[in-house]
């Protein structure tokens, strides 16, 4: 989502590739009104590409320039065996200092390349400031894609969250238009995923989440820092188990009612201190007031945890856990319907061998 870059001796890309990128730029650059045209390595499983063209559009033109981009991608790479050019491209509007358009691939039709970039610009315009929102598509499918939106490059965290959760309406308005195919946006519809990959948040399906999720991400911010790398377990580059175990406050949201810790709060502490049980408490009260959330705070000397009822599987709990329910029935805050004390672990269904696919204490 950032624009970090790795290493990369050019003398390692296979020659194609480098006529290629020579070949692109130069028909880019030919493309009428377009601005600055340049590369840079990058690296991650996610993108393919060893590199990343990166095109200047007007604001003025930004469209018809992007599907110009597009083609004339598209054409020149037909000059060249498909395999060895992976391609992603990111487009850039002229005045823009942090909004990012990336592409991951040339496998999506153009006419769905263009109508993501217009919902792109749509949410930005609703939102009042600039996102980045990456398009990751199959070189073999020209419907199905996913796509990730997450804050401009060098955005303020914080600001990003209270940000939504003051223009929610102007948003969910975009959203609902796009999933109808209105205004020429993302008109795939069925064959899209989008995750919203914001600080404290990571929330996937094929809307908008909730306006209650990303109040949940707001309340949540004014007990502890919100996990500003939500979406490092995204690009497989990052370490992932360090992503899930960074300190600060993060909220997992999927559409599917059925997914198996779809939706829950994790709070991560590097350890536990006695003057942080108030934070403790008012963010699992903020938790219990959104239906169906599981709640953990977990620290090397000190976890507390609820989870949403009923559990078809094993309850694993603690005194811990069973502490943190009486304090918040005490407290008044929150209403315990449909809340358990502890964490529940599913019945993993038995692997052909006979054995479970995961323990009871997995």
């Amino acid at each position: 989502m950032r624009d970090d870059a790795a290493d990369l001796d050019s003398a390692g890309l296979v020659a194609s590739y480098e006529e290629f990128l020579a070949e692109s730029t130069t028909e880019l650059k030919e493309i009428e009104g377009i601005g600055e045209v340049s590369q840079a390595p990058i690296s991650g499983v996610m993108w393919e590409s060893p590199v990343m063209i990166d095109v200047e559009v007007s604001e003025e033109f930004a469209g018809a320039q992007t599907v110009a981009v597009v083609e004339t991608l598209r054409r020149v790479s037909d000059g060249y065996p498909s395999y060895g050019i992976p391609v992603a491209f990111t487009i850039r509007v002229a005045g823009e200092s942090a909004g990012r358009f990336r592409v991951a691939g040339l496998g999506l039709h153009p006419d769905f390349v263009i109508s993501n970039f217009n919902y792109w610009q749509a949410l930005e315009q609703a939102l009042g400031a600039e996102l980045t929102m990456m398009l990751l598509t199959d070189d073999y499918d020209e419907v199905s894609y996913s796509r990730i939106i997450g804050p401009g490059n060098g955005a303020v965290s914080r600001e990003a969250i209270a940000q939504v959760v003051i223009n929610y309406d102007a948003l969910a308005t975009v959203s609902s238009e796009q999933s109808s195919g209105g205004i020429g946006v993302a008109a795939a519809q069925d064959n899209k995923y989008e995750t919203w990959a914001l600080p404290g948040l990571t929330a996937s399906g094929h809307h908008l989440p909730p306006r209650d999720v990303f109040a949940l991400v707001d309340d949540l911010g004014r007990s502890f820092p919100l996990q500003e790398n939500a979406w490092l377990g995204l690009d497989y580059y990052y370490d992932y188990p360090a992503a899930l175990a960074a300190a600060g406050a993060l909220v997992r949201w999927t559409d599917n009612d059925a997914a198996l810790h779809g939706r829950e709060v994790a709070i991560n502490s590097a350890e536990y201190r006695d003057d942080e049980w108030p934070a403790i408490l008012a963010a699992a009260a903020d938790t219990a007031q959104v239906t169906g959330f599981d709640f953990g705070y977990a620290s090397p000397e000190r976890e507390f945890r609820f989870h949403t009822s009923p559990c078809e599987g094993t309850i694993e709990q603690t005194p811990d856990d069973e502490l943190l329910f009486a304090a918040l029935r005490e407290s008044g805050a929150a209403s315990l319907d449909g809340l358990a004390p502890g964490r529940c672990v599913p019945d993993y269904p038995q692997s052909p061998g006979g054995g479970s696919a995961s323990s009871n204490g997995s």
